[in-house]
């Protein structure tokens, strides 16, 4: 049997694979570990911190010796132990007194004391206790056969077994019986409190003790409890003053469940335990305890109502003697099991390798042997090795300079920048991967929660810093290319038509924008949306996982999380939310000097933030997808991988623009270099703290000067290639047109798309505006060009001046989208607008040039010669 120790626990995993039974790979041992260790602290009044179980005053059973008649005690000389086995003789001794499993003796019975070998290489203390056994009444209880057992198994998918720790000694010795078990050492006689190992009827004992079941003549005992997302149970009986657990139950709350008051949720708990254990209680009496008072009457009101109504008629089939109030400071094991309970749809055990928690991914601490070995193993670069490792003078070899071996590791030194100004970053000495890993690297370095998925770049940028092989580009397009989840969740790039607007800042923290995602699916934590901030400069961002979207508690988080943290920024874009708004959140942003920007009227993307939102959650669906519930528990370690990912537009990660260094990623513990290979900036750096600031102020300002150069060439780049497919459209103040504005309504698809004529009343900048209706005199707001197109009437007269061609241009009449005459559009009011704007009647008001089209005339066809 495999067993794995999960801190004081002995435990095994088997899987029935056709007809046998085959131990667990690695793999699901480590997932079921991770499992159990999360349930052990819970259960801590069920384990032992000692090396030596513990045994309770009183046990259900005792074990008993029953002698021959006429059997007179028997007594031997201890066997001769060596030294270190006395050593070990000794500690145990000790330990087994301090437990009260052993005590002095005066017996007339002595046995000798053997020490035999464990499959994990330890002692375990026996007795030689065969002539007592000699003598001993057997007792003629069944003990399972294993094929029996084998055979039952058919229908199982997992099988898990939980061993006690030093399961003999929690069974109680009978006082009679103890002077019989006396074992004589170096150092005296001392006799057993417990079961010792070695005793004939021992295996009956324990295996009675295991067969104990419940007792349908005496009464149950059910004991519920409801949280506000799971239901728990806990069937037990009482013998002899103590109480024993027949069942565990919990379970989900569905939707519908999760909206109900909590009384009825208590109630809800009572039902669904008494359905879950009928084959135990029907026609047994019932005793029910459970933490909430109001539940006393639910059986004995008759003007129940509704679900209650039918629960109450549902337990009247039960013989439920009473429902007893038990507070909820007693009701702990209960209140455990509805905190932390189990879907009935769900399998424990999953086949897939566990995604969320952080250390689950490292867990070969080996991974420079595993190299090493795979190196030497590789056809390509074992000859690189031997030559390295057999010449003394390398420096001849076409080898050199690219690589070398520290420790029998084949590195490869670190190609410089091709731009001089550009710091290098990673490992001087780059790990070559051998074929035989590269698939495994690519893995940790793009699926895990940590990498976040991320895209080529970044991706290749995270191993290209730290390891090398030959096809590392190639490998990584493709991977990432055919990379199941990143295609089935990542959008495709669209094109805009607007111009591109360049935003730069020039400092860390000085402009941030926030902006709120969600709602999701609501977590164990009651978390339901997720507020991002981003630092436009350094693309630094922070995930804030929120029940609500109050602007009371927005505000909190911005003095508490970001001011606090990294000061007070210039400015805060966000959009048109209420949250950001509101009275409150703008008055605690001009108390503290910091001016607030709102994006576009239905368009966000003037929020670098959108951008990030738009990267965010396909990266936490793809680790959600098995748990939606469970988003929440992601955040820290995607924030992680963006804040260690090159960003395109700075060509710095956000850590290093704000710390001046790259922080260690639990990948760098794995592909750790020797101490002199370290990068150049952590070893040159001197004690004293002012050397420290004065190399740490030069690499941020080279850093930040660097970032800055970076945005503006790659901003301009962006403007250039963005701009070639805009519409380069230009609308001055006066001018009328149609707007687009999404319509709320479930048939928004037959509705008009665009409402008008409206007014621009104001330019706020080339791609946005303030707009006027006309028709109710409502103001729209800022209004992207995105969102607008010109207004054209049938009695409208265009003049070309280009070509100088006059066109009058006629057409049928249309008929009114809104409550408006379109021809009588010169007499409606015409808003305030500021003194030195003024606009044009409508009929002299000329069109942009780009919509002022020439005059083609066109000559019909003379089919009849005429």
């Amino acid at each position: 049997m495999n067993k794995s120790i999960i801190t004081n626990v002995p435990f095994a995993c088997y899987l029935r694979s056709g007809d046998r039974v085959a131990t667990l790979a690695s793999k699901w041992q480590k997932e079921v570990k991770r499992i159990v260790v999360n349930i052990v602290p819970d259960l801590s009044n069920l384990r032992s911190a000692d090396r030596v179980a513990t045994f309770a005053s009183k046990r259900a059973n005792e074990h008993t010796i029953e002698l021959q008649p006429g059997t007179k005690p028997s007594n031997t000389q201890p066997y001769r132990l060596s030294p270190s086995k006395k050593a070990i003789v000794d500690q145990q001794l000790e330990e087994m007194l301090q437990a009260g499993h052993i005590s002095p003796s005066r017996s007339p019975w002595a046995a000798p004391i053997v020490l035999s070998p464990k499959k994990d290489g330890s002692l375990r203390f026996c007795v030689d206790y065969r002539k007592l056994n000699a003598n001993t009444i057997r007792t003629a209880y069944p003990m399972p056969r294993v094929d029996d057992t084998l055979d039952s198994l058919c229908q199982a998918k997992y099988i898990s077994t939980l061993d006690l720790r030093s399961g003999y000694w929690q069974v109680e010795l009978d006082p009679d019986s103890r002077d019989k078990t006396a074992f004589i050492t170096h150092h005296g006689l001392y006799e057993f409190r417990v079961m010792p190992f070695g005793l004939s009827n021992a295996p009956a004992t324990f295996q009675c003790l295991m067969d104990v079941a419940p007792n349908f003549n005496e009464p149950f005992i059910l004991e519920t409890d409801a949280s506000d997302y799971g239901l728990g149970a806990i069937l037990t009986q009482e013998f002899e003053n103590q109480k024993f657990v027949i069942a565990y139950a919990s379970r989900t709350q569905t939707a519908a469940e999760r909206n109900y008051f909590p009384t009825e949720k208590e109630a809800l708990a009572i039902f669904w335990a008494t359905k879950h254990f009928r084959p135990y209680l029907e026609g047994t009496t019932i005793y029910i305890r459970s933490d909430c008072r109001a539940l006393q009457w639910l059986l004995n009101t008759k003007d129940l109502s509704g679900r209650l109504a039918r629960w109450a008629i549902s337990l009247s089939a039960f013989n439920i003697v009473d429902i007893k109030y038990k507070p909820g400071k007693t009701n702990t094991n209960c209140d455990t099991l509805s905190r932390y309970p189990l879907s009935p749809h769900l399998t424990i055990l999953n086949t897939t390798p566990p995604t969320s928690p952080l250390l689950n991914l490292w867990n070969n601490c080996t991974l420079l042997d595993n190299i090493r070995e795979e190196q030497y193993n590789d056809a390509q670069l074992r000859p690189i090795v031997d030559i390295l490792s057999n010449d003394a003078h390398p420096l001849h070899h076409k080898f050199h300079p690219p690589f070398l071996l520290i420790n029998g590791i084949l590195y490869r030194y670190r190609s410089p920048p091709y731009n001089p100004h550009q710091r290098l970053t990673g490992l001087r000495h780059l790990l070559v991967i051998p074929h035989s890993l590269q698939s495994q690297l690519l893995t940790w370095t793009h699926d895990h929660p940590t990498a976040g998925h991320c895209g080529r770049e970044k991706t290749l940028y995270r191993l290209s810093s730290r390891v090398y092989w030959k096809t590392i580009r190639k490998d990584v397009i493709q991977y990432i290319r055919s990379c199941h989840l990143c295609q089935q969740y990542k959008y495709d790039n669209r094109t805009l038509t607007a111009s591109l607007q360049m935003h730069i800042v020039h400092e860390p923290w000085h402009t941030i924008g926030v902006d709120i995602m969600g709602p999701f699916p609501v977590t164990q934590r009651q978390k339901q949306y997720l507020l991002v901030v981003v630092d436009y400069f350094t693309r630094w961002v922070e995930l804030f996982p929120l029940r609500t979207t109050i602007s009371s508690h927005i505000a909190d988080i911005l003095v508490d999380e970001i001011i606090c943290r990294w000061g007070c920024p210039t400015y805060i874009l966000s959009d048109n939310g209420p949250q950001f708004v509101s009275e409150l959140f703008t008055h605690i942003c001009s108390s503290l000097g910091i001016q607030t920007k709102n994006t576009s009227n239905y368009h966000p993307q003037t929020n670098m933030t959108e951008r990030v939102n738009r990267n965010l959650k396909p990266m936490i669906a793809q680790y959600a997808q098995e748990n939606t519930h469970s988003w929440d528990r992601h955040l820290s370690k995607l924030a992680l991988s963006i804040r260690t990912s090159i960003n395109e537009t700075t060509g710095e990660t956000p850590a290093y623009l704000n710390f001046g260094r790259d922080p260690k990623l639990p990948i760098d513990l794995l592909l750790t270099e020797p101490s002199r290979n370290q990068p150049t900036l952590p070893t040159s750096i001197p004690a004293e703290i002012d050397t420290y600031k004065q190399h740490l102020r030069e690499a941020l300002l080279t850093a930040h000067r660097i970032a800055q150069e970076h945005n503006e060439v790659r901003k301009l780049q962006q403007k250039t290639k963005y701009d070639q497919h805009s519409s380069h459209r230009s609308f001055k103040e006066g001018h009328l047109v149609w707007v687009s504005i999404p319509s709320p309504l479930k048939h928004g698809k037959l509705d008009p798309q665009y409402q008008g004529p409206c007014r621009i009343i104001q330019v706020l900048s080339p791609t946005s505006f303030i707009i006027h209706r006309l028709s109710d005199g409502v103001n729209l707001g800022a209004t992207n060009i995105d969102r607008i197109k010109p207004f054209y009437s049938p009695n409208m007269t265009h003049t070309t001046t280009q070509t100088g061609i006059n066109r009058h241009q006629s057409a049928a009449p249309i008929q009114p989208l809104m409550s408006v005459n379109v021809d009588n559009v010169n007499n409606l009011p015409t808003p305030h607008i500021p003194p030195n704007n003024h606009s044009l009647p409508l009929s002299s008001t000329p069109l942009p040039h780009r919509y002022q089209h020439p005059v083609r005339i066109r000559k019909q066809p003379n089919r009849l010669n005429l």
